[in-house]
């Protein structure tokens, strides 16, 4: 979703964002999904003009669940890295 066009302002912007995966406040979704972040407690998406707060329940579950999936996945090619 790209609302750069329409002018509407981000909910967070990237410097922000990159700020707090710096510190270790926000994460990734994996090591390689680099679209979504969990921060404050939320779910966040990349988009151009920032980052837009995930605010659907089921979206957000979703998202839950995806990045357990994923943290097993990023073991599994770090063991096998080795």
């Amino acid at each position: 979703m790209t609302n750069i066009d329409s002018g509407m302002l981000a909910d967070l912007s990237h410097a922000a964002m990159d700020a707090a995966l710096a510190d270790g406040t926000a994460q990734h979704l994996s090591e390689t999904i680099r679209d979504f972040a969990r921060y404050r407690e939320s779910w966040w998406i990349y988009d151009r003009a920032g980052w837009w707060e995930v605010t659907r329940a089921d979206v957000a579950a979703g998202l839950d669940l995806m990045a357990q999936n994923m943290r097993l996945a990023d073991q599994a090619v770090r063991r096998s890295v080795r």
